[in-house]
C-alpha cells in the first residue's frame, strides 16, 4: 500500500515537486564522549541544549554549565538516570564549560562546542529509479526497491557516497513494493500491480522465478521460470515475510479505485520449492506489513481513507477500522485479533502502517495522514495509544505521514513524509526528541523551509546492523526527489 498511497494522496493534488539539496553543511563541533551541546542549525540566536545522555553524570550531582562568550551560567542537577540538559539560547560558535560535582568533589570539567543535527545528515547520495518503495539493508549493502522502474536497486554502503553494484529487474508493470531475503542469495519480491512474486538472486542480479495466475502473465521476462497459480491467489500483494522456511505475502485487495474489495489476506508458501500451501484471512482490509514477534506473526490490517473532492479534505473510513491478526506459525491460523478502534474526535488519526516492533513486546505503527504513532502491547495484545490518544510527532492537524519505522538501542526513528524530516522517539518513555534528537533531522528542502511549496518526501529508512563500520548507521530513501540519503545517529559528524 505504501506506493499506491504516496501516489494516491499528492498526485490529488495536480502536481509533483522535485525537490534539491539547498543546505550546508558547514560548521559544527564533533563531540568526543557523552557531554555535548546541540542545535538543529547554524547561526545566532539558536536553541542550544547542552547536557548529557544516560550515565553520563552522576544521579542528583551538581552541574553548572556557563556560556563562555556571554558568561551566562545554569545550575541544574543530574536526573535518576544519570542524564541532564539545560537550554541556552546562542550562537553555534558559542563553547561551553561543563562542571560537574558530587558531594563537594569535582567529577568533570569540560569545555563543549556545539554539535549541528543538520550535519548528521547526507542528502542525494545517489539517484533512485522512480517512485521508490522501499530500503532494506543486509549486510554492508543496501536493497532500494523501485515501483514504476520494477527494479531493485543494490549499493554498497562501504563507499561514500554509496556505490550501485547491481541493479535486478523484474517484469514491466510489475510494480515492486517490498521484499524478504530467503538464505544468502534469494530475495522474494512482492509485485503489487503484476499480481505475482519474483524470485530475485542478489548475487547474480537474475529474476529466477515468477509466481504468477496464467492471467496475469502477459509479460513475464527477464524471469527465467515461471509457476502457475490460481486466479486467487494474489490482489494486490504488499508485504513479504519469510519465517521457518514458509513465504508469507500479505495482499491488500483493493478493487480498481484503490479502495478495500473486501478483507486482505495472505498467502503461504514453502520457500525454494515454492508450493502454495493456501491462504490465510485476515480480519480487516488492507493487509499490508508482517513482523514475527515471540513465534507470532503479526499482520497488520492498516483499513481504508476517504478523500472528499469537494472539500479536498481526508478523512477516516469508519467503515474500515485497523487490526492486527495474530497468526500461529505452526497452524498458519489467526487465534487472536488486536482491533484498533477508530476516534471520531480525531478524524484523521488512521491508516497505521509499518509495524515496528521493540525487544520487549511493544509495537509502534505510523499513520496515513498525520504526524503521529499508535502503540500496542503485543503480548497482550492491547492497544496503548489508539486513534483516540496516539503519540503526536508535530500535529493532529497538518497534512503529514510518517511513513516508515525502525527502532534501535531504545529509540524510534521515523520519517515525516510531508515535513522531510526524520523524528525521534525514546520507546521507554516515549518521549519525542530526547536528548541529544532535540529536533527532527532535517532530510529534505522542507525541512530548511517549512513554507518552501517543494520537498522532497523523506519515506523509508532502514537500519545498518552491527557496530563495526564508521559513519551513517542509517540509511533513507524519499519518494518524491528519488535520492538516497544517509543519518549518523550517533552524531560523530565532520
Amino acid at each position: 500500500m505504501r506506493i499506491l498511497l504516496t501516489v494516491f494522496l499528492f498526485g490529488l493534488f495536480g502536481a509533483v515537486f522535485i525537490g534539491c539539496d539547498s543546505g550546508g553543511n558547514s560548521g559544527g563541533f564533533v563531540p568526543t564522549g557523552d557531554i555535548l551541546a546541540v542545535a538543529e542549525r547554524a547561526g545566532q540566536n539558536q536553541t542550544i541544549k547542552v547536557g548529557g545522555t544516560q550515565g553520563s553524570v552522576p544521579p542528583g550531582s551538581t552541574i553548572e554549565v556557563t556560556n563562555l562568550s556571554t558568561d551566562e551560567t545554569q545550575t541544574t542537577f543530574g536526573l535518576p538516570d544519570g542524564s541532564f540538559d539545560p537550554t541556552f539560547t546562542g550562537n553555534t560558535n558559542d563553547l561551553f564549560n561543563v562542571l560537574v560535582t558530587n558531594n563537594g568533589d569535582v567529577v568533570l570539567d569540560t569545555i563543549v562546542g556545539v554539535t549541528l543535527l543538520r550535519n548528521a545528515v547526507e542528502r542525494n547520495m545517489a539517484q533512485l529509479g522512480s517512485v521508490p518503495a522501499d530500503i532494506k539493508i543486509r549486510g554492508s549493502r543496501a536493497y532500494v526497491i523501485n515501483g514504476f522502474s520494477n527494479n531493485i536497486q543494490i549499493f554498497e554502503l562501504i563507499q561514500n557516497p554509496p556505490q550501485l553494484l547491481e541493479t535486478i529487474v523484474v517484469p514491466p508493470g510489475s510494480n515492486p513494493i517490498s521484499m524478504d531475503f530467503f538464505g544468502d542469495t534469494q530475495a522474494y519480491v512482492a509485485n503489487n500491480s503484476g499480481q505475482s512474486v519474483a524470485v530475485v538472486n542478489i548475487q547474480t542480479g537474475d529474476c529466477e522465478t515468477l509466481i504468477v495466475s496464467a492471467e496475469d502473465q502477459d509479460i513475464t521476462i527477464p524471469c527465467q521460470n515461471i509457476i502457475n497459480v490460481p486466479s486467487n491467489t494474489f490482489e494486490e500483494p504488499a508485504g513479504v515475510k519469510i519465517v521457518n522456511n514458509k513465504v508469507y505475502i500479505s495482499n491488500n485487495n483493493l478493487d480498481e479505485n484503490f479502495s478495500p474489495n473486501g478483507n486482505g489476506f495472505i498467502s503461504v508458501f514453502t520457500g525454494g520449492t515454492n508450493q502454495l500451501l493456501g491462504n490465510i484471512g485476515a480480519s480487516g482490509a488492507n493487509t499490508s506489513n508482517m513482523i514475527l514477534f515471540d513465534d507470532t506473526l503479526y499482520a497488520l490490517n492498516n483499513g481504508n481513507i476517504l478523500f472528499d473532492f469537494e472539500t479536498f479534505e481526508f478523512s477516516c473510513d469508519l467503515g474500515f477500522p485497523p487490526s492486527i491478526d495474530m497468526i500461529n506459525i505452526g497452524t498458519d491460523t489467526v487465534f487472536d485479533t488486536i482491533d484498533i478502534p477508530l476516534s471520531q474526535q480525531n478524524s484523521n488519526v488512521c491508516l497505521p502502517n509499518n509495524l515496528t516492533a521493540t525487544s520487549d513486546g511493544f509495537g509502534y505503527t505510523g499513520l496515513g495522514l498525520v504526524g503521529a504513532l499508535l502503540k500496542v502491547d503485543l503480548l497482550e495484545g492491547r492497544v496503548i495509544n489508539g486513534p483516540a490518544n496516539p503519540i503526536v510527532i508535530t500535529d493532529l492537524t497538518g497534512l503529514n505521514n510518517t511513513t516508515d519505522i525502525a527502532i534501535k538501542d531504545g529509540l524510534l526513528f521515523t520519517t515525516l513524509f510531508n515535513s522531510d524530516q526524520i523524528a525521534v522517539l525514546d520507546t521507554n518513555n516515549d518521549q519525542v526528541g530526547p536528548f541529544p534528537y532535540i529536533t527532527p533531522f532535517p532530510a529534505g528542502i522542507r525541512a530548511d523551509d517549512s513554507n518552501s511549496q517543494l520537498f522532497d518526501g523523506v519515506q523509508s529508512l532502514a537500519i545498518r546492523p552491527g557496530d563495526n563500520f564508521t559513519g551513517a548507521d542509517i540509511y533513507f530513501i524519499t519518494g518524491i526527489s528519488q535520492q538516497l540519503g544517509s543519518v549518523d545517529s550517533t552524531l560523530q559528524t565532520q
